[in-house]
């Protein structure tokens, strides 16, 4: 049970998600697919599965985690991301229970599919899971921003 300041007795403390529509049929509880496929706050489908994981940060003393995301496939970005097809998911007051990566990946997965995404479960109000063919991050944070970008030239 979560007893932190600011919280009522036994409330679990949540994620504060910037970013991100609150239409329940497009958020990230919508149809349990938690950060794998929603909509940003603008109405862009953001679709996980259909990019490519291309980099981690983690900032240790700041406890944050940016991850970048890019639609490298034209045919698989959505009409309305085409404009900005990369999104950036930043997570702060971060804390990081499990990293794992599969050693052996990089000689059984093809290279154009390292990255992908295969889940991104947001689970228990505060934490979350991403998992690529080549690794896996379990962790909680305190707030996810979520951004789009245009690819720079």
């Amino acid at each position: 049970m979560f007893d932190g300041p600011g919280s009522a007795r036994g409330e679990r403390p949540t994620t504060e998600i910037i970013g991100v529509t609150t239409d329940p049929r497009h958020d990230v509880a919508s149809g349990g697919t938690g950060l794998y496929e929603f909509w940003t706050a603008d109405g862009v489908p953001v679709y996980l599965h259909d990019t490519t994981l291309v980099s981690v940060e983690l900032r240790p003393p700041e406890r944050s985690l940016v991850l970048r995301f890019d639609y490298d496939q034209p045919q698989w970005t959505p009409a309305l991301a085409s404009r900005t097809p990369i999104v950036v998911m930043q997570f702060d007051d971060v804390v990081i229970s499990e990293w794992t990566q599969d050693p052996d990946s990089d000689d059984e997965t093809p290279a154009d599919v390292r990255g992908q995404v295969a889940n991104f479960a947001h689970f228990d109000g505060k934490a979350f899971r991403l998992t690529t063919y080549q690794s896996e991050i379990q962790f909680t944070a305190g707030r996810l921003t979520v951004r789009l970008l245009p690819r720079q030239t």
